[in-house]
Order: structure tokens, then C-alpha cells, then sequence
């Protein structure tokens, strides 16, 4: 079995994915850790982060006093995180509870450079990689291409940031329809074009009751495909997955972050509302 990392976010919503991924690999010799995007907080940031998820795993209603602690510890809470927390609870672990956590608050700075360089000079770990950033070729180059990448929407018709909520706003139904899901694939030097290994699509989409009760579905699923993903390929020394590279003709728009508007915000709750009740 090869080594490997999981790389993420410090948000709310990368919680679920760590605390999934501590369960079902702690205590597997080669899983060599956590790296995470965030400079090394003070000690009592990362007590009180664990304090808060033992206190509170798995309650799914927060008071007022739990959801201002909650924000005080993940301030960029969105309404997909809040979904998550509805649907699903407070998850088990923090994203730098684990014990082997490394930090890294620029990814593509020289400190994760020099980090990486040592890590992969005589050997090719895998990393499953669930960040926003863009990641610099360098580490597509030094990874050997060995990075695998969980987005929450089906490729190659719904890419980049906040493209479920983009394609909402068009009010497209089978458009709609077509996005929704989970894809597995590589990370290339494009944004989601790399060869795609898994794709799972919701069937029924329309069954939330809003938005962001669907993304934070698709969340969920899809970290259970990665988790999933990641033991099939972990499992097997001799294989590798190969992936699918997608047609150039059915790439769709790269959403980017900064036209996902506060109005756009808005437009995407009515639209995805406005196209459930017509099936009604």
C-alpha cells in the first residue's frame, strides 16, 4: 500500500471529510496525516475546536450560545454548512484534531514547496485533495499527477466554485439535473478537467428543501465516494486507476468565486425553489 495524505480546508465543512477519513483510516501504518490549510493556531484554538465537536457530536440543533461558539471557531460559516450541521450533526473531530497534522497556510508558498520536495524525493504518496486553492504545477510534477480531487458536482458539465448554484440560476431543469452529484478525478493543471475516475449522480435532486440542503447532501455522499475511492485504490499495489479524460466539446463554464454575488446568492435559492415547485 502506498503512503497518503488528506489535504483540506480549515472549515466547517471540511470537518465532516476529516472526521470520515479519521474513522475509517486511523491506524492504517501508511496513512502519514492531515495537512491543512491554515497557519498553526495557538493552543487554545485548537482545544477549544476539540472541545466543541466532543462536546457536541452528532447534536444537529445549536442554540443560540452553541452557534456563536460555532462561529467564533469556523467564522465563514455558509448556509451549506449550516445544512450540514441540520441534517447531519456536529461531526466527530475537528480538521486539526489529528495527531499527525501538518500546516501550511500558503500551499503554494515555499514552506509547503520545500515540505513536499522532502516527502516525495524517494517516495510517491497519493494525496486526496479537498482545498479551494489552486494548487501550482509543481505539485502535480512532484506528486507524479498523484493527486485525486473530490468535487461536489458532475463533470465535465458543472465546473469550478459554486457551479451547482450558477447552473441553478438558469432554471434549466435536465440542465440541473445533469450537474448534480459527485465526481472523482485527478488533478491536472486545468480546474476540474483532469481524467475523471468516479461519477455519481443524485437521482432525485429535488427532494431538499432548499439548496443548500443539497449541497450539503452532495457533500456527504461525495465524501463517502472519496473515502470509498481511496480504499479501492489504496487496496489494490498493482493497478492504478487510469481516468477518462472528458471530451473538450462538453466542458462546461468554470464558475468563479468572485461572480457567485450576494444578488447571484439570492437568485440561486429562488431558482432551485421555482424548479422544484413546476415539478409539483
Amino acid at each position: 500500500m502506498k503512503d497518503f495524505y488528506l489535504l483540506i480546508d480549515t472549515t466547517w465543512i471540511s470537518c465532516y471529510l476529516a472526521s470520515k477519513w479519521i474513522e475509517h483510516f486511523d491506524g492504517i501504518p501508511n496513512f502519514q496525516g492531515i495537512l491543512v490549510k491554515e497557519d498553526m493556531p495557538s493552543e487554545r484554538i485548537l482545544q477549544q475546536r476539540e472541545s466543541f465537536h466532543t462536546k457536541y457530536v452528532g447534536q444537529k440543533q445549536l442554540t443560540h450560545e452553541m452557534h456563536e461558539m460555532l462561529r467564533g471557531l469556523y467564522p465563514e460559516l455558509d448556509e451549506t454548512e449550516r445544512a450540514l450541521t441540520s441534517l447531519f450533526g456536529v461531526p466527530q473531530y475537528s480538521t486539526t484534531q489529528y495527531s499527525k497534522t501538518f500546516f501550511f497556510n500558503n500551499l503554494n508558498g515555499v514552506h509547503a514547496k520545500n515540505w513536499l520536495t522532502k516527502t516525495c524525493q524517494n517516495a510517491s504518496p497519493l494525496f486526496f485533495v479537498s482545498v479551494t486553492q489552486i494548487l501550482k504545477p509543481w505539485w502535480i510534477k512532484m506528486t507524479k499527477s498523484h493527486m485525486l480531487n473530490c468535487h461536489p458536482a458532475i463533470l465535465p458539465y458543472a465546473r469550478g466554485r459554486f457551479s451547482i448554484e450558477n447552473i441553478a440560476i438558469l432554471k434549466d431543469i435536465n440542465q440541473f439535473k445533469q450537474a448534480i452529484g459527485t465526481t472523482i478525478h485527478y488533478i491536472d493543471e486545468g480546474v476540474d478537467t483532469g481524467p475523471i475516475i468516479r461519477a455519481e449522480r443524485i437521482v432525485e435532486p429535488f427532494r431538499f428543501n432548499s439548496i443548500w440542503e443539497l449541497k450539503a447532501y452532495i457533500y456527504m455522499t461525495g465524501n463517502d465516494l472519496f473515502v470509498k475511492t481511496a480504499k479501492d485504490i489504496l487496496s489494490n499495489t498493482e493497478m492504478m486507476p487510469a481516468g477518462v479524460v472528458p471530451n473538450p466539446n462538453l466542458l462546461g463554464t468554470q464558475f468563479l468565486e468572485k461572480i457567485f454575488t450576494p444578488d447571484n446568492h439570492k437568485l440561486a435559492e429562488e431558482a432551485y425553489l421555482s424548479m422544484k415547485n413546476s415539478l409539483k
